[in-house]
């Protein structure tokens, strides 16, 4: 019996195969990927490389960017393959950036590739590169020592945490793409020289392309509404005097109620508390002059809401996620999306703001 099993071992150890692995020194790996419009073909597809150096301790990391046109961007990949000698790994790719001109056209195709490719992870950061996704890819802060770490650690919020940064992953824009009920979103990262980057706007998506960029305040407000604990700062203005107060928390909740009778109503709760962290005269903060600030920073917080929220359902989007709340207290699958869409032009925004300024941020 043992030898039978002895034959049986040898037999299968002679059909295995050696396996495809190449060491560290025979790899080059791509840090992030970039798509734009071709000139010639349908995509230009950049990939920023990181050369992998010998000495751990070295201060700064080689890098390089390659670029090939191709109406495929498989086939854009395969042709790159001959432009180097190492074998292009994509394991530590972090950034996949869509150029402006792409993603105002339709980024479901490059969304699609990214999910099914195999080698790419579905944390994979996605944005919208102005100008162009290549003009981001070349952007090497002063700063950065490993190659496009910069990008991957503003969008991941690994590094800096912007109240205008949203960070959108791979598997959420997907999802967000094919769910009934919910629209896309995708951070926009503008090109300032070759050596500054600036992502303060958020682009708003249909299914398919980018139709409403929002500006440095209107993202911040977005993502209030959308982020809990968002640590920023708003204005309030009392008589003459301007205050700037830190949210030390902040949440944001909504309902929709609806009625046969009258239009549905889609209300906001939004709740924060602060301290004044600028002051514009020399006048002492009382008790009294904080609930001044508080009222101010409410209204003042009420109107700008409204007006992005209106500014939104204008353009018949839903990032928020409003038609998918609506389905899940609705039972008839059949008929609640057309429902959603005959009542989404009418819809009525309310917005209620709770702020307290707790104290004045100086120790007495």
């Amino acid at each position: 019996m043992r030898k039978l099993l002895l034959y049986i071992g040898v037999v299968l150890l002679c059909l295995t195969t050696g396996c495809e692995y190449k060491d560290i020194d025979r790899r080059i790996f791509v840090v992030a990927i970039g798509i734009d419009s071709g000139e010639a073909e349908d995509f230009k597809v950049s990939l920023k490389l990181a050369i992998p150096q010998g000495e751990v301790t070295k201060i700064d990391e080689k890098m390089q960017i390659i670029t090939e046109e191709s109406n495929s961007i498989s086939e854009a990949l395969r042709l790159m393959k001959s432009r180097v000698e190492k074998e292009l790994d994509y394991v530590h790719c972090k950034s996949l950036i869509i150029g402006e001109g792409l993603a105002g056209r339709d980024i479901r195709h490059v969304l699609d590739w990214a999910v099914r490719r195999r080698d790419i992870q579905l944390i994979l950061n996605f944005a919208v590169g102005r100008p162009e996704a290549l003009d981001v890819l070349k952007v090497k802060p002063p700063s950065e020592r490993i190659p496009s770490n910069s990008l991957i650690m503003a969008m991941s919020g690994q590094g800096t945490e912007s109240p205008f940064i949203a960070s959108v992953y791979s598997y959420q824009l997907m999802r967000d793409v094919y769910e009934q009920g919910k629209d896309p979103i995708l951070p926009v990262i503008e090109a300032e020289g070759e050596t500054q980057f600036r992502i303060d706007k958020i682009a708003l998506l249909d299914k398919q392309k980018v139709q409403l960029v929002l500006n440095p305040e209107e993202s911040r407000l977005f993502n209030l509404l959308t982020r809990p604990d968002l640590r920023t700062n708003f204005p309030a203005r009392v008589d003459d005097s301007e205050f700037q107060y830190y949210t030390e928390s902040s949440k944001s909740a909504y309902k929709i109620i609806s009625s046969e009778p009258g239009a549905p109503v889609v209300r906001y709760k939004i709740k924060i508390n602060g301290i004044v962290e600028e002051n514009s005269t020399q006048e002492l903060i009382t008790h009294n002059l904080l609930e001044q600030i508080s009222d101010a920073g409410e209204e003042a917080l009420e109107q700008s809401v409204e007006a992005l929220l209106e500014k939104i359902k204008k353009k018949r989007l839903d990032p928020f996620g409003w038609g998918l709340r609506y389905g899940t207290r609705h039972w008839n699958n059949e008929t609640e999306a057309e429902e959603w869409a005959a009542l989404f032009p009418v819809l009525k925004l309310e917005v209620a703001a709770d702020v307290r300024i707790k104290y004045s941020g100086l120790i007495k």
